[in-house]
């Protein structure tokens, strides 16, 4: 893909998806966390819950951290958006992922910040 690419959410989620089943993550979180397997629209597009989608966005992300060896403890699902999208941008910089978005950008649950999170935690798990 080429970088102007990477701004639009659908084209991201094909390779987020491609990436995904590299890493095994229908085995290694679907099955293991409750979840099923990601859509091609999950996180481009609004859900008809935003609060599951959000949920589904820091399990993932979480997830992908952990992959990397980067271990968080304290997040709980049931924290506030915008502090669960603090940490997110915080524990990415820890990584050395540094991505130009504010963390109102990723408190949706969709959209191009979000797609950008998951593909470069992707894209560094691989």
């Amino acid at each position: 893909m080429e970088g102007g690419d990477f701004a639009n959410p659908q084209l991201m989620m094909e390779e987020i998806l491609d990436m995904l089943k590299l890493l095994e993550y229908e085995t290694k979180f679907c099955k293991n966390k409750g979840f099923k397997p990601v859509t091609r629209c999950q996180f481009s597009d609004q859900s008809s819950n935003p609060s599951e989608q959000f949920i589904y966005f820091v399990s993932l992300v979480s997830w992908l951290l952990s992959v990397n060896n980067h271990q968080v403890t304290g997040w709980n699902k049931y924290d506030d958006p915008m502090t669960s999208s603090q940490n997110i941008v915080l524990e990415l910089k820890k990584l050395g992922i540094e991505l130009d978005m504010s963390p109102t950008k990723l408190k949706s649950g969709y959209g191009d910040g979000v797609c950008m999170v998951l593909l470069s935690l992707c894209q560094i798990s691989l």
